[in-house]
């Protein structure tokens, strides 16, 4: 996803990434492309691959990491739930991206600035994860996971249409 970036992917600094799961036994199957805005299928499992010019380097959201977490296993977690996941994403050093901090202040403006599928919730600060540790963060918290039914809804499946 680090590579071969369009024209307009570069300028925005944001790569639009679609998966796709399956679930077979207790195996989660999941591919993934890049995908252009106008090209989204709505419901669909999408998060942002974001370029930190001053870095030179690509990173993902927390936000972004438990929404593609969520789709991946097909619930909802709850707040407990999430403060849990981010507890253990901690082990992959995320940096916290604030607008109080020189360092990041222009990296935060452009998160804030991204339109629909936005990678956060509300404005403030947010941390993120180098896009390389992606599939090591979703093994380790996958791995990590078990269902509290009580505390977890389950999300319809047939809202995630398969690669065509």
């Amino acid at each position: 996803m680090m590579l071969d970036w369009t024209l307009e992917e570069q300028e925005c600094r944001r790569r639009l990434v679609q998966f796709w799961r399956r679930h077979e036994n207790n195996n989660i199957f999941c591919t993934f492309k890049s995908v252009a805005a106008a090209d989204r299928v709505p419901n669909s499992i999408v998060v942002s691959c974001i370029y930190w010019e001053e870095r030179q380097d690509f990173f993902i959201t927390s936000v972004d990491c438990i929404h593609l977490l969520e789709s991946l296993i097909a619930v909802r977690f709850t707040v407990e739930e999430k403060n849990r996941i981010r507890r253990n994403l901690e082990g992959f050093r995320p940096l916290t991206v604030s607008k109080c901090k020189a360092d990041s202040i222009d990296f935060f403006k452009l998160i804030m600035s991204f339109p629909n599928p936005k990678p956060r919730n509300i404005e403030k600060d947010v941390k993120v994860f180098p896009w390389r540790i992606l599939p090591l963060a979703l093994k380790k918290i996958i791995g990590k996971y078990t269902a509290s039914y009580s505390s977890t809804s389950s999300i319809t499946l047939d809202t995630y249409p398969t690669p065509r």
